[in-house]
């Protein structure tokens, strides 16, 4: 019998497993789950270690992504460019904005990932991972920023889509400055392991732009990211409708989509689903959330009867696991009772 991982890896190879996989995005969620506080959980590495472990053998029936990680939230890569960090007791971090003005784009510089805000921890609780984690688990490489979400946090996300009118000339000098930052974590985090499986790129902000402004600010700089990291595979992570840009996206080279609930399921499987391994997308808040287990079940059961034939599918919510565990475990249960391939529900 597969293993979820193996499940998964083989549907992102665009085949059928053995049924359909599951997998949940984490996110900051691990210590919710053991009344953890969460500064302890981003400050203590062993006890994150721990939190996550937990959480994986919860879920044996699932695959997390990543699994085992270094996890400082959103904010470690806008932090080395010098924003200041703010930490909540319940809430992920988040952090202030450092550009006032576009002209501010002018003054900056190119962070050093060995010693620049968040990214050295990062690094540092990476190795002490890969060193110390034991063998049973994967551990995986951080969630980075796409080069648009990076941008949006330097200097806002109202000045970043009004900048793509009126300063296009200022939107691409930082577009330039936040993929070299990108491809030079991605290095460094190359150093640290000797060689990663994949990579995991997460940006909303295409979602948020028409299919001209992508063409512009975002294919181009995410095609950059992705060719640095050709051996690996690609998992990209959109929250927000990316109908109108399902194409573009697939050809930026991106091997897994986790895409937003807002997507029309059987539209994004026809249009790109013979391209790319779709993992998703069950909506995140009323029913992932808030929905029974049975309500939850006869969800999954349409989208693996959707998107499951063929493979190339991994059943997983639209967003980041913030449900309860019995819907996780409702997810779970759906696949296995739904998902053994070949497909076959009337």
């Amino acid at each position: 019998m597969m293993t979820p991982r193996e499940r998964f890896l083989i549907a992102t190879e665009l085949k059928e497993p053995d049924q359909v996989p599951v997998a949940f995005l984490t996110s900051c969620y691990a210590p919710a789950r053991i009344s953890l506080s969460l500064k302890e959980y981003l400050f203590d590495r062993q006890k994150k270690m721990s939190a996550q472990i937990k959480l994986i053998e919860r879920f044996p029936g699932c695959t997390f992504i990543p699994n085992i990680y270094a996890d400082f939230g959103i904010v470690p890569e806008a932090s080395s460019f010098g924003g200041e960090v703010i930490y909540f007791e319940k809430e992920p971090p988040t952090i202030k904005k450092i550009i006032k003005n576009w002209e501010d784009v002018d003054k900056l510089r190119i962070p050093d990932v060995y010693r620049d805000g968040l990214l050295p921890k990062l690094l540092e609780e990476y190795r002490y991972l890969i060193e110390n984690t034991p063998s049973k688990y994967e551990v995986d490489p951080p969630l980075i920023r796409g080069p648009l979400d990076l941008a949006s946090w330097l200097i806002g996300m109202g000045p970043l889509l009004s900048g793509m009118y009126e300063n296009p000339e200022y939107v691409h000098k930082l577009m330039a400055i936040t993929t070299e930052a990108q491809i030079n974590l991605i290095k460094a985090l190359e150093e640290v392991s000797g060689g990663t499986k994949i990579l995991m790129v997460c940006d909303d902000v295409p979602g948020l732009i028409s299919p001209k402004f992508c063409e512009e600010f975002a294919f181009p700089y995410m095609r950059k990211i992705f060719q640095t990291s050709s051996q690996k595979l690609i998992i990209y992570h959109c929250c927000k409708s990316s109908m109108h840009v399902l194409e573009g996206l697939a050809e930026t080279g991106i091997q897994v989509f986790n895409f937003s609930f807002e997507n029309n399921l059987a539209e994004t499987k026809r249009r790109i689903g013979h391209r790319v391994c779709l993992l998703g997308n069950v909506e995140p808040i009323g029913i992932f959330l808030e929905a029974s287990e049975k309500e939850l079940e006869k969800v999954c059961k349409e989208q693996i009867k959707i998107a499951g034939p063929g493979g190339g599918y991994v059943l997983s919510v639209g967003a980041a696991c913030y449900g309860p565990d019995k819907s996780m475990d409702a997810l779970i249960g759906a696949a296995n009772k739904y998902g053994k391939y070949p497909i076959a529900i009337g």
